[in-house]
């Protein structure tokens, strides 16, 4: 029986696809030099660890650590690569180097796929990013969020205005009523802050179905970041994004400085200052959305997650703020002399806090390399390449946190806590959930300020009471690489109770 196949040209084919291979990975692939750090191969070349971010997000950084156990290694991804960082100390050595291991350059080069800015902007955007010639766009808007949020005048007063936003939503909250926890405080907290930062006239107010439209553009963001055919493989997302950047355009148009707080000003006067225009101020308005929204509900959710399913922790908090005078209407908290200092005052909810962090923070800190570097001389980093230090690894190191590095632990932050049972100290140089360096997140004191207050106000008036009748910390559903908290797989549907004792003006 005669064969269909042609097998003389079929080992031609197969020489060709050979030598084609062979050609593309020695003049495309980049050679990885004995002193860069160790490479991870992929059975899949090229694309495979692409395809696994895709499909795990920055947990795929948890599973290729798990695999190599190395401080630094290297994934190879088209024709670039890629350094995992997983040490404290050689975290430590990459902040020591921001000149040449930038934050600002990697920004800058997401920045335009995840607004959608035009080309004239993007010059802007990039010029003089890491501060090579005095000042340029990126730095100085940095400065001026950083001057606004910074503990002061301005952060008390931004404070302030969230917490009297959010006492007609502690007043809905009728006794006996249900909510799907997860879905108040994401509709509750977008609602408050943006008022508190753009004042009544923003987008949301005039139209809640922006609420929605963020968070379909805060779910696309892999793709808008691909930026293969948005519109096509991304439409809600793509579509949000162009609807918010259109209303954003309309806000700054109408603008009253008075009427924001000083972080909006201060984006205004230089967005203004540097000539970008109203369309592309509006769209660059969108990315500043996710450092405003997109971390801060799902922590805020799983706070309140994590105290009210510990009956001990939720008494011991609130005698806390009892002690502390933060107790009452969101109004009343607003109004306490001590609010800047609520961290050093109610250390028990400060602690839990940042343990909600430790613990929900899965992102990674991300910096582009300017030049090669020996990273504390032993390590050959290449220049255009890109530095990664995940998140959730450092915050898992049992060898940076212990042995209980897996439970959820409330005290652990607390002072006299420092050390635990057998002298270990925790190492807190592996504590990155607002990045480090240079680049720390000037937005850390606002939310984390905005977070104790509400937390503060639910748990000086209400009970939350799980329909089902117990309490389960929901696993978190990753979908962006460009977030670090991610929201949970499934909502917790809560009654509501009034405490005992607190009444209806209370």
């Amino acid at each position: 029986m005669e064969s269909g196949y042609n097998l003389p040209l079929l080992l031609i084919l197969a020489a060709a696809a050979a030598a084609a291979w062979y050609a593309l990975d020695d003049f495309w692939a980049p050679r990885l030099s004995p002193k860069e750090p160790p490479l991870l191969p992929h059975p899949i070349p090229y694309i495979g660890h692409i395809l696994g971010l895709l499909r795990h997000g920055t947990r795929y950084y948890e599973m290729t650590s798990a695999k190599c156990k190395l401080p630094i290694y290297t994934l190879n991804m088209l024709s670039g690569k890629v350094y995992i960082v997983t040490s404290p100390d050689l975290v430590n050595a990459v902040n020591r180097n921001s000149k040449k291991i930038a934050f600002n350059p990697f920004v800058a080069m997401l920045g335009k796929r995840i607004t959608g800015h035009d080309e004239g902007t993007s010059q802007i955007v990039q010029h003089n990013l890491n501060g090579e010639h005095g000042p340029g766009y990126v730095i100085d808007v940095h400065d001026r969020i950083v001057a606004s949020l910074a503990p002061g005048k301005d952060l008390q007063q931004t404070t302030k205005a969230m917490l009297s936003q959010l006492s007609a939503y502690f007043e809905a909250l009728t006794p006996n009523a249900e909510i799907n926890l997860f879905e108040w405080t994401r509709y509750t907290v977008t609602m408050c802050s943006t008022r508190a930062l753009y004042g009544t006239e923003n987008p949301f107010n005039k139209n809640t179905k922006f609420v929605d439209a963020f968070w379909d553009f805060d779910h696309a963001l892999n793709l808008l970041i691909a930026d293969v055919l948005p519109e096509l493989f991304a439409p809600k997302g793509y579509r949000a994004r162009m609807e918010l950047g259109t209303a954003f355009q309309e806000y700054f148009e109408n603008y009253i400085p008075a009427k924001s707080a000083a972080m909006i000003q201060g984006r205004y006067s230089e967005n203004s200052r540097y000539g970008i225009t109203l369309p592309n101020q509006g769209r660059l308005e969108v990315g500043t959305l996710i450092g405003v929204l997109a971390n801060t509900i799902p922590s805020i959710f799983y706070t309140l997650v994590h105290i009210y399913s510990d009956p001990g922790l939720v008494s011991d908090i609130r005698d806390e703020l009892e002690t502390s005078g933060f107790v009452g209407t969101p109004e009343d908290i607003s109004q306490h002399s001590g609010l800047l200092a609520m961290p050093e005052t109610c250390p028990l909810l400060y602690s839990t806090w940042q343990e909600v962090l430790r613990v929900h923070a899965l992102g990674a800190g991300a910096r582009y390399i300017l030049e090669d570097i020996m990273l504390d001389d032993t390590f050959l980093l290449r220049k255009g390449m890109v530095v990664q230090m995940p998140m959730a690894v450092m915050h898992s190191d049992v060898a940076a946190w212990g042995e209980h590095v897996e439970e959820f632990r409330p005290r652990r932050f607390l002072k006299q806590n420092s050390t635990i049972k057998g002298g270990f100290k925790p190492n807190f140089t592996a504590y990155r959930p607002f990045g480090g360096g240079a680049s720390m997140c000037p937005g850390r004191h606002f939310v984390t300020l905005e977070t104790m207050a509400l937390a503060a106000c639910m748990l000086s008036r209400f009970d939350l009471i799980p329909v089902d009748g117990q309490w389960n910390v929901p696993r978190q559903k990753q979908e962006s690489l460009a977030t670090n908290v991610f929201p949970p797989e499934k909502d917790i549907r809560v009654k509501i109770a009034t405490r005992k004792g607190v009444g209806a003006s209370k």
